[in-house]
């Protein structure tokens, strides 16, 4: 959850999944605030400001909650609110998706874009080469076209890239700062793709790079080919869980109007009411898929659209290419390189569309898994059915097609659906379902006819299955108009002015931990009980100051003697008699010089 979630919805969040890890059952942390949340704002709760400020409050809600997470898996309301939060969490963040895919991308290929960049020099035939290769593969993956692994994908982008960087401009390239090679490497992509294109419009080329124009368009006739038959299929249940609704009740005139009256054997009564909320359930399932369904075509419809453009687009560009080189030796960088640069952008827009098919694709298959959890009981439905054949849409507002409405109320007013601009695109209250029947059904979906005529009543728009609805509508709108309750949460704000109103204070002895309080507290509560003595030293109040005067050094200087220095003779003292004669008398003989002897 992000910081600026409300801290009451966090916590009940919290003691919810706490209370759920004892069974054993794990749950979504965002599924569960997404049903926390919605609850919050339902009506029948009346949560105001201080609901949960009471813990018994607290414990009803989150037992609430548990025991709606802890019912069957193919329980149509449960099913229900997992399909729309699935929904809401993929197909309205697709553009997010692309980015996402992009950065992946980026990341799988950090390792070779940092091997590129440690190249420092280029000294052999052996680095030449391996540096090369490195660009190739980068290059190549980072586009998308082809595997380079394959000597022919491998020969056409090496011979592309030869093309724009010589070997010559290999060791100014090695010399680059790294957030120049970056951008030199970015810029080698675009141009080395465009380049690969080219020549694959050529026929020169192009080894390993997709038909892409092609294969969306056969997978968006894939994809919509299947989703129109689901929504077939949901059309089809949808009809026969609305007639076997409607079939259930009638209308009752009494003394205060019109009732809608629900049909129900004594004997079976508890069997029967539990099947009609069930199909009640399972039609909300239904029309919510029908809903995500036609969204989902919505999508296609755009993607297919954008696809047929961006085809245009590249035709374009794929001729000013041809126009630029025709009949042309050599061509200025300058004028060429932007061209394939913009004919790979349009490229990639390509990818970015099949991205966002493959994504559609994911849904639809998980959307048919979630389908396939909801019980769908034949006998129940048939036996609330009875005789009684389905009717579609269509069939059911033919019957009251041939009926107007109008209005006695002053603030309401009846406008012909002919006679809006744009009807189709004209949002209606309750998604176009009669809102009386609604209300008075606990939860039936019967459409609304606007052939009848428009209801405006404050700026909305709503539609009625019948004249009765109407009437009673006028009666009491507000009655049937629920407002949206919202939460009010409590948030921490901060606001900074442009000018400081009053000067700056900062207080030294402010404390903001309660505990620093209590303890300040506590000493001086303790001083009141406390007994002051003081001390007397011996003559402390004759005492008196003491001043002391301190004199610059005074820089003498000393004379040294003079340096002399003595040479005396040199000991020269020999031993005679050592070698040649045979007796034992030896004796020195002193040679060394006298003093005097100058």
């Amino acid at each position: 959850m992000g910081d600026d979630e409300n801290a009451c919805v966090r916590n009940i969040v919290k003691e919810i999944i706490r209370e759920m890890n004892p069974k054993k059952i794990t749950v979504n942390k965002n599924f569960v605030t997404y049903l926390t949340k919605l609850l919050l704002i339902n009506p029948n709760w009346g949560i105001g400001d201080d609901f949960f400020s009471q813990r018994q409050n607290v414990q009803h809600f989150v037992k609430y909650v548990i025991d709606d997470l802890l019912k069957v898996q193919d329980d149509p309301k449960i099913v229900t609110l997992k399909i729309q939060f699935y929904f809401s969490c993929n197909l309205e963040r697709m553009d997010y998706a692309i980015e996402v895919n992009r950065r992946d991308l980026r990341n799988k290929l950090l390792v070779l874009k940092e091997d590129i960049f440690t190249f420092s020099k280029v000294e052999d035939r052996n680095d030449v080469d391996a540096l090369y290769k490195k660009i190739v593969y980068y290059i190549t993956l980072a586009s998308g076209l082809g595997n380079p692994a394959k000597p022919k994908v491998f020969e056409e982008t090496l011979v592309a890239l030869k093309s724009i960087l010589y070997e010559s401009e290999l060791n100014e390239f090695v010399t680059l700062s790294k957030q120049e090679k970056q951008i030199q490497l970015c810029q080698m992509t675009k141009v080395v793709a465009g380049i690969r294109l080219f020549d694959k419009d050529c026929d020169k080329g192009g080894e390993g790079i997709a038909n892409l124009p092609e294969l969306l368009d056969k997978a968006i006739h894939v994809i919509r080919g299947g989703t129109e038959e689901t929504l077939l299929m949901i059309m089809e249940r949808v009809n026969t869980l609305t007639t076997a609704v409607e079939k259930c009740y009638h209308l009752k005139q009494t003394y205060h109007g019109y009732q809608m009256i629900c049909i129900i054997p004594d004997e079976l009564s508890v069997k029967i009411a539990d099947d009609i909320e069930y199909i009640k359930h399972l039609l909300i399932f239904f029309r919510q898929y029908e809903l995500l369904i036609r969204k989902i075509l919505d999508e296609l419809e755009q993607i297919n659209e954008k696809t047929e453009l961006i085809f245009t687009n590249m035709e374009k560009m794929l001729k000013l290419i041809h126009e630029t080189v025709y009949m042309k030796i050599a061509i200025p960088v300058g004028v060429v390189f932007p061209l394939f640069e913009q004919l790979w952008e349009i490229w990639e827009e390509f990818q970015n569309q099949g991205l966002l098919l493959s994504r559609l694709s994911m849904i639809m298959s998980n959307m048919e898994t979630y389908a396939k959890h909801t019980r769908y009981d034949h006998l129940v439905i048939e036996h609330l059915l009875g005789t009684s054949s389905s009717l579609t849409d269509a069939e059911r507002l033919e019957k009251t097609a041939q009926y107007k409405l109008v209005s006695d109320n002053p603030e309401i007013r009846v406008v012909r659906s002919e006679a809006i601009k744009n009807f189709y695109n004209l949002k209606l209250e309750y998604l176009g379902f009669c809102c009386w029947k609604l209300i008075e059904t606990d939860g039936a979906l019967i459409p609304g006819n606007p052939s009848m005529g428009i209801v405006i009543y404050k700026l909305k728009n709503y539609v009625f299955s019948c004249i009765e609805a109407f009437e009673e509508f006028c009666k009491d709108p507000e009655i049937l108009v629920q407002s949206k309750v919202e939460l009010k949460m409590c948030e921490d704000k901060s606001l900074q002015t442009v000018h400081q109103a009053t000067e700056s204070f900062v207080d030294s002895t402010y404390k903001w931990n309660i505990w620093d309080l209590k303890r300040e507290a506590l000493t001086q509560a303790n001083l009141l009980s406390a007994v002051t003595v003081s001390t007397q030293t011996i003559k402390t109040s004759s005492k008196n100051s003491v001043r002391a005067q301190t004199y610059n050094k005074k820089i003498v200087d000393t004379q040294t003697s003079k340096d002399r220095y003595t040479t005396m003779p040199k000991n020269s003292v020999f031993i005679y008699g050592l070698r040649g004669k045979k007796d034992d008398k030896q004796f020195k003989i002193d040679l060394t010089r006298p003093i005097d002897e100058s």
